[in-house]
C-alpha cells in the first residue's frame, strides 16, 4: 500500500516537480536576484523576456534547489540564495542575456548571479560578453553576406566585361554612323 503524504509535503513535492518540468527542456537558465524591485518592474522584465521567447520564474529557494539537483545542476543550485528568480528559455540565449543585462543597467537593485547554457555553468562576466554579441539574425546575415560575396564579385566582374564590350560596340556604331 502506498504511503500517504501529508498535505504540506504533497504540495512541496508537486512544486519541485513543477520546477523540474519547466526547467528540464530549457537550453539556458539565468539565476537573478530581484531584491528591491517592485512588482511593476518584475512584470516589465517578464514582458521584455517574453518578447525574446524567455520566461521569468520567481522561486522558492529550497524547493528550487531540490529541482535543480534532480536535473543534475548542483553547481547552479549553489547560486540560488536570497531573493532569487530564474529566467529560462529553449531559444536564443544571447537575446535573453541582452535583455537581462540591459534591465540590470536600468535597475540597480537587479543582479545577475550566473547561468547555465547547453551543459555549462557560466559566470556573470560571460553573460555580459554574450549580451555584447550581435543577435542571431545579424550573425546569420553576416554569414550569408560572406558566402554570397564571391558570387557577387564574380557577377560584378562579368557585368563589367559585358559593359565594356557594349561601350566598344556602341562606339563602333557611332563611328560608322559618323562616316556615312
Amino acid at each position: 500500500m502506498e504511503k500517504e503524504l501529508k498535505p504540506g509535503r504533497f504540495l512541496k513535492t508537486r512544486i519541485i516537480k513543477e520546477y523540474a518540468d519547466r526547467l528540464k527542456d530549457s537550453s539556458s537558465l539565468f539565476v537573478t536576484d530581484f531584491k528591491g524591485l517592485t512588482n511593476k518592474q518584475i512584470e516589465e522584465l517578464r514582458k521584455k523576456l517574453k518578447a525574446v521567447s524567455s520566461k521569468y520564474l520567481v522561486i522558492n529557494n529550497s524547493l528550487c534547489k531540490y529541482a535543480l539537483k534532480d536535473l543534475k545542476l548542483e553547481t547552479l543550485a549553489d547560486l540560488v540564495d536570497g531573493s532569487c528568480a530564474i529566467s529560462y528559455t529553449s531559444g536564443d540565449p544571447v537575446a535573453t542575456s541582452k535583455t537581462l543585462v540591459n534591465f540590470a543597467k536600468d535597475n540597480e537593485h537587479f543582479q545577475i548571479k550566473g547561468g547555465y547554457i547547453d551543459g555549462n555553468v557560466i559566470a556573470v562576466d560571460i553573460i555580459k560578453e554574450l549580451a555584447a554579441m550581435p543577435s542571431r539574425e545579424i550573425l546569420l546575415g553576416r554569414l550569408v553576406a560572406a558566402i554570397n560575396s564571391p558570387i557577387t564579385g564574380m557577377v560584378s566582374v562579368c557585368s563589367g566585361i559585358i559593359k565594356k564590350l557594349l561601350y566598344v560596340i556602341n562606339d563602333m556604331i557611332r563611328k560608322k554612323e559618323e562616316h556615312k
